[in-house]
């Protein structure tokens, strides 16, 4: 973020990786009950985040410009 110039909405985006890390800890959960299809269950979501990845970093970096 400092390299493109945007210190400032640190402070936005630090408090939502933390809230990533209790999201990763429901995803376990229910990935560890297998009567609820959680194999399935994880696949889908590891696809899905991968696959929105794909999409919104090129467009971040069209539409955020680095900092020379």
């Amino acid at each position: 973020m400092e390299r493109r110039g945007i210190t400032e909405i640190r402070l936005l985006l630090l408090p939502g990786f933390c809230a990533g890390l209790t999201t990763f800890s429901a995803v376990t959960v229910h990935t560890l009950e297998p009567r609820a299809g959680g194999f399935l269950y994880l696949l889908v979501n590891v696809f899905l985040s991968l696959l929105i990845v794909a999409i919104v970093l090129p467009v971040s970096r069209k539409y955020i410009p680095v900092r020379k």
